[in-house]
């Protein structure tokens, strides 16, 4: 399972709250992997992903919009990106199930880390000038 480490906060609670939700369920991911969960279950973790990650992406993106952020189109791109990979996998799921779950795995995983760390810490200079932090 892939644990929340300190190392992955942002410094903005509700945001660090999101990403632990995500993380939570990459764990899903991570579970039915290794538990040989059905299609159906899988698909059924990929819709809870894509509505989470659909809620998050909104609070993050207004609050960049609202603070004028210079780095919103290219994050705003990275969560498009995101989210077509995951409706990509969704549809993979029913033929493909049994081959796709190492390859979501490293996805989710590469991608969540990449984009906290990375990605989401070039926000954190803006918010906290604005008051958010």
């Amino acid at each position: 399972m892939f644990e929340w480490n300190d190392k992955f906060s942002v410094g903005i609670s509700m945001i660090d709250e999101e990403h632990k939700k995500l993380i939570g369920i990459l764990n899903k991911v991570i579970f039915a992997k290794g538990h040989n969960s059905n299609p159906e279950e899988l698909r059924e973790v990929l819709r809870e992903m894509a509505k989470y990650a659909l809620k998050h992406f909104k609070t993050e993106e207004t609050y960049m919009k609202e603070l004028n952020y210079p780095g919103y189109q290219n994050h705003k791109k990275e969560h498009e990106d995101f989210f077509d990979k995951i409706l990509e996998y969704f549809h993979k799921a029913g033929n493909e199930y049994h081959h796709i779950l190492h390859e979501l795995h490293e996805y989710l995983t590469q991608w969540l880390v990449n984009h906290i760390q990375v990605t989401d810490r070039q926000y954190v200079d803006c918010f906290k000038k604005s008051g958010l932090i």
